[in-house]
C-alpha cells in the first residue's frame, strides 16, 4: 500500500524527534542540521498566529541562537503520531519545553508546551525533517530550583 510506514520506519521517525531534542539541549549545530533534509524548513509561531521565525537549508542551525539566552533547556518530547504518505511521512509531535534561565530575581523555568507538525523524507537512505512547524500552544512562567549538590 502505497504511503504505509513499517514498524521499523516508525522506530525510526520517533528515534528522529528524540534526536531532535537532543540536539537542541545540547545547542549542537552539527547534530541539528543532520535531522534535517538539505532543503529542511523550520518555522516557529504561537499556535495558528503568522510566522515569527524561519530557517532554511543549512541556516536551520540559526534557530539554536535564541535558545543561548539559557542556562540549559530540556526539551521532553511526548506523544508522536506518524502517518504515511505517498512522497514521504507526516507527524504530530507534542513536546514540553523547559527553558531554565538565571535571573537577578532568582531562577526561573519558562516553560512552553509545543505541538511540532512535520514532513518527513528519505534522504541519503534516512528518514529526515523536510518540514518543521515548531506551533507553542501556551507558555508558563514558573520559580526554579536548581538541584542541590550531594543531595541525595
Amino acid at each position: 500500500m502505497v504511503g504505509e510506514l513499517t514498524e521499523a520506519d516508525l522506530l525510526e521517525l520517533r528515534q528522529l524527534v528524540d534526536k531532535y531534542a537532543d540536539a537542541v539541549d545540547r545547542l549542537d549545530e552539527t547534530s541539528l542540521l543532520n535531522l534535517f533534509t538539505t532543503d529542511g524548513t523550520l518555522r516557529v509561531q504561537a499556535d495558528e498566529a503568522a510566522v515569527e521565525n524561519e530557517w532554511a537549508g543549512s541556516g536551520v542551525t540559526g534557530s539554536l541562537e535564541p535558545l543561548r539566552a539559557y542556562h540549559r533547556t530540556f526539551h521532553h518530547v511526548g506523544g508522536a503520531v506518524f502517518e504515511g504518505s505517498a512522497d514521504g511521512a507526516s507527524g504530530r509531535v507534542h513536546c514540553q519545553a523547559h527553558h531554565y534561565q538565571r535571573t537577578g530575581n532568582g531562577p526561573v523555568d519558562l516553560v512552553m508546551m509545543i505541538i511540532y507538525h512535520d514532513r518527513y523524507a528519505r534522504q541519503e537512505g534516512s528518514w529526515r525533517i523536510a518540514e518543521r512547524r515548531v506551533a507553542i500552544q501556551w507558555t508558563e512562567l514558573h520559580p526554579a530550583h536548581p538541584a542541590r549538590r550531594g543531595s541525595r
